[in-house]
């Protein structure tokens, strides 16, 4: 199976974490984003993504004959009139082949093509598209199934907070700061 880059439809951005990592749950940190695509604008998408896993099921058994092969679950989900599609991409680790350690980061693109400054920061909502390519794995708990990794982003409208203080002055209520306890020192 070839790993062809990709390019998706464009869709809201959900939960992205484009700008650093996301090292909750594995300190080797991951970029990654779930976009949300119309199905209306889905249907060539699906179609790749359902191909690639029927190929990767079909590699998995050729490669454990006589074993029963599951399917992995998919890495798009389905609700409603959108699909959710996830992107990821490891940001450091050891390449398998050659033992070096790595890092790495999604290229981000504005919608002229144009490298996004690396002090903007990428909000849900923004509208985005994804370069990726879908890698076929397989592992016995999970099964045979695709991943879509991740390898640019562009940016074609930006959600981004640029102000920390949400609210604005209102007559009402008003704290008054504590008093400052003096430290005792013997």
């Amino acid at each position: 199976m070839s790993q062809t880059t990709n390019i998706s439809e464009i869709g809201e951005a959900i939960y992205p974490h484009l700008n650093k990592p996301d090292v909750r749950f594995n300190e080797a940190g991951e970029y990654k984003v779930t976009l949300k695509v119309a199905k209306s604008d889905a249907p060539e998408m699906l179609k790749l993504y359902n191909s690639a896993i029927e190929d990767a099921l079909k590699l998995a058994e050729q490669n454990h004959k006589g074993k029963g092969i599951k399917k992995a679950p998919k890495p798009y989900t389905e609700e409603g009139d959108y699909v959710f599609f996830k992107f990821k991409m490891k940001a450091t680790g050891v390449n398998q082949k050659t033992k070096e350690k790595f890092s790495q980061k999604p290229q981000l693109f504005d919608a002229k093509k144009n490298p996004v400054p690396l002090n903007t920061i990428i909000w849900g909502g923004s509208k985005l598209r994804c370069a990726y390519s879908l890698v076929p794995y397989y592992t016995p708990m999970l099964g045979a199934g695709v991943t879509a990794r991740l390898k640019a982003v562009q940016v074609i409208e930006l959600v981004e907070c640029k102000d920390s203080n949400l609210f604005s002055k209102e007559d009402g209520y008003e704290a008054t700061p504590e008093p400052k306890s003096e430290v005792i020192s013997n």
